[in-house]
């Protein structure tokens, strides 16, 4: 199944202005799928017994990326309030939830695949046209992206 990409860069006075909240509830069917957090650079407030440096190490040092429930990351995405990177891949198979060597395999092998590029802009990868064509239709500046840069 082809994979495909979209860039969203919408800014309010020159701060990327799209939430993660945002973009996973164009994700319908996120509890059938497998998640995991492999990537995090945030701000945001986890509660009193929580730090975020102290979970950003937790998810860096982890072998295969935090696992998370569906239900745990909608949850843990309104706590934040600046992502400066993340990356978060969704699977159907468990297994395929793991650290890659490059990029493209990444997405190639992900059901879903969301980062947020240096405060900048976000890319989602994903085997669902559906997904991109409504993150397409809800964001203003947005471009479509091949997942293999070699081309």
């Amino acid at each position: 199944m082809k994979t495909h990409g979209i860039r969203i860069s919408d800014v309010v006075e020159r701060v990327v202005c799209v939430t993660l909240p945002e973009i996973l509830e164009e994700i319908h069917q996120g509890p059938l799928f497998h998640w995991s957090i492999l990537y995090l650079e945030a701000m945001g407030h986890l509660g009193e017994d929580r730090s975020m440096p102290v979970f950003e190490n937790q998810i860096y040092n982890s072998e295969r990326g935090l696992f998370i429930l569906w239900d745990d990351l909608n949850l843990l995405s309104k706590e934040f309030y600046q992502i400066i990177d993340i990356t978060i891949i969704g699977c159907k198979d468990k297994c395929a939830l793991r650290r890659y060597k490059n990029d493209q395999e990444m997405y190639d092998s992900c059901d879903f695949v969301i980062e947020m590029i240096d405060s900048s802009y976000w890319e989602i990868f994903s085997k669902n046209e559906e997904l991109i064509k409504r993150l397409a239709v809800k964001f203003k500046k947005v471009e479509i992206i091949e997942s293999d840069y070699t081309k």
